[in-house]
């Protein structure tokens, strides 16, 4: 028999929210949709936003509809004003270790803050028939996000509808494999269902029985990477019944943005606290009023902690904790290369963020001097850099090309490891190699608390007295988007 080991990454777009009882919005962008055709409605003018890479589809989806209502946020902007680029999360704890970047860990309450930062509204909608919806719409009510459910295949229809003749683009979370694009064949030759993405839902029609989506992910994986100059994300149709099948998938989770007027006076003096926290990592503004900002280590803590826990001792006691599994060793080989896939994609993924949002963040501190705080900041991009390797994130099925620090190390590693079974030895082998991926992270850890430091100067820190109902009332996002690595071993008979 003969094993073909495919390792692949799969970024699901995991918008774990919930809805409340408010009606569908009623506020019309006047001039901005027509009837494309009888029994429909198309919203025109929304600008097409790509998501550049693999991860960053809910907030291209995001800034797609934020500039559609007004607000002049391109996705790097969003990265600033959200916070996303400057915040990390990591926890290693028995057998669990989750490394998740800043784009992933969070996304509901960032992306409501920046919302509100820019005047406008942000909602979220789930599945009525959801278990514990009623605990998650307490939740997040609680802190001051506005929710709503869809009562299954026909109030997702008619709650999409309402929406846009409202004058209110969807954004959907769906499976990829049902979208149209050739780019997510890949997806259904090997049966890959279950994943997440987001889309922004921009018309109807009921005498096709199509709706019209504009999809940010084509071209950002793939033997196809690149921005789509055909336009095949941009106004395309997609079948009722497909969208449905993709949509239902995702429990029918959904996003709306709309007008509200309510732009702060200052947005520098909300956001700059709330970067000041993500990046020293304070865990009540991750995760406010929950286990996890005990359990977790957040911003520079986290790439502190990822720094130990990636050299020869860390990995040794966490291998430890999987003692006497049947095929041991196998199963441990296998476990570093995993560890060597997520921790390349994830940091990755932190530094196209980060540095976007370092290019961005000025212009929301007009008044203020965060010059030392952007020569801190910038310490640590030759070190994410170095340990980054875009082609994680693009060619997710193709290992033989990944060749970065990071995945030649883990990979290597496990290869010595599952042929000698030596786990000291092989640790050994590489102990160069591994010094230079935790001194990396270090540095980043290092410039993050000097960075936040800096902040601190500028900004006081007690979140109670300069956030006030902003941290209150959004500060915890229960949607994460969940990187997972699939190891799928298949079988065939040798020839």
């Amino acid at each position: 028999m003969r094993r073909t080991h495919v390792l692949l990454v799969v970024l699901l777009v995991c918008m774990v929210i919930p809805p409340s009882g408010s009606s569908v919005m009623t506020r019309h962008c006047k001039d901005l949709f027509s009837m494309p055709a009888q029994g429909g409605v198309l919203l025109t003018g929304i600008p097409y936003v790509w998501q550049e890479i693999n991860g960053f589809c809910a907030w291209a989806a995001t800034s797609s509809v934020m500039q559609y209502h007004g607000a002049d946020v391109s996705l790097h902007d969003l990265f600033a004003l959200s916070g996303i680029g400057f915040s990390f999360a990591y926890i290693r704890y028995n057998d669990t270790l989750l490394i998740y970047p800043g784009a992933l860990y969070q996304q509901i309450d960032p992306a409501n803050l920046a919302c509100e930062l820019v005047g406008l509204n942000y909602s979220v909608y789930f599945n009525a028939d959801l278990e514990g919806i009623e605990q998650q719409i307490s939740f997040l009510e609680s802190r001051g996000i506005d929710v709503g459910l869809i009562d299954g295949e026909s109030g997702a229809f008619t709650f999409m509808k309402a929406s846009i003749d409202a004058g209110n683009p969807v954004i959907a979370s769906i499976d990829p494999i049902w979208l149209p694009a050739e780019d997510y064949d890949f997806l259904r030759e090997n049966d890959l269902s279950g994943g997440g993405h987001a889309i922004v839902i921009a018309g109807y029609n009921d005498t096709s029985g199509k709706a019209t989506i504009l999809d940010p992910g084509v071209g950002s994986f793939g033997d196809s990477f690149g921005y789509p100059v055909d336009g095949r994300g941009n106004y395309t149709e997609i079948s009722y019944a497909n969208l449905n099948l993709a949509w239902s998938a995702r429990e029918y989770i959904s996003l709306l943005i709309k007008p509200n007027g309510d732009a702060p006076e200052s947005v520098s003096n909300q956001l700059g606290p709330y970067i000041r926290d993500y990046l020293l990592g304070v865990g009540d503004v991750y995760a406010p009023g929950s286990a996890s900002a005990y359990l977790w280590s957040f911003g520079e803590k986290a790439f502190r902690l990822l720094s130990e826990d990636m050299t020869p001792e860390g990995l040794s006691a966490y291998l430890s904790v999987f003692d006497g599994i049947d095929n041991e060793r196998y199963f441990k080989a296998s476990l570093l290369k995993f560890i060597g896939l997520g921790l390349g994609s994830e940091v990755t993924l932190q530094y196209l963020a980060y540095r976007s949002a370092l290019q961005s963040v000025s212009s929301f501190f007009p008044d203020t001097d965060i010059a030392t705080f952007l020569d801190k900041a910038d310490d640590a991009l030759p070190h994410l850099n170095a340990l980054s390797e875009n082609r994680t994130l693009i060619q997710i099925g193709n290992l033989s090309i990944h060749d970065s620090l990071i995945s030649s190390t883990f990979g290597g590693l496990a290869d010595a490891f599952n042929s000698s079974g030596d786990l000291g030895a092989a640790l050994e082998a590489y102990d160069e190699e591994l010094e230079q991926i935790s001194t990396h992270l270090l540095g980043v850890a290092d410039s993050w608390l000097a960075a936040g430091n800096t902040l601190a100067e500028i900004w006081p820190n007690n979140p109670l007295i300069v956030y006030g109902p902003i941290l209150i009332l959004g500060a915890l996002g229960v949607a994460a988007v969940v990187v997972t690595v699939l190891y799928l071993i298949r079988k065939s008979d040798s020839q």
